[in-house]
């Protein structure tokens, strides 16, 4: 019983029928770089087909979009793995 239990996880597994949730990033949490600077909120999500392609916020006078696949959620704050640097250069 349990061996066949074992058998049908590893089968949905493989056929990626279990999926990973999407990010759930709230507007206006906090966003902080890899070298720990507080940039700014997240003004806008951007999704595509429930996925997470990036969050806009404004730095400076200049409106950026910080890409999707380097953002995490820690809390209610969200993390990238750029630089302070590496986000102005976005601009």
């Amino acid at each position: 019983m349990i061996v066949r239990a074992l058998v049908a996880a590893i089968a949905l597994l493989s056929a990626g029928a279990v999926m990973a949730e999407p990010l759930a990033i709230p507007r206006n949490a906090p966003i902080v770089s890899s070298d720990g600077v507080v940039l700014g909120k997240v003004d806008r999500v951007l999704t595509a087909n429930d996925t997470v392609t990036g969050v806009q916020l404004i730095l400076g006078s200049k409106m950026i979009v910080i890409p999707g696949d380097t953002l995490s959620l820690d809390g209610d704050t969200v993390k990238t793995t750029l630089s302070r640097k590496d986000v102005r250069a976005l601009r």
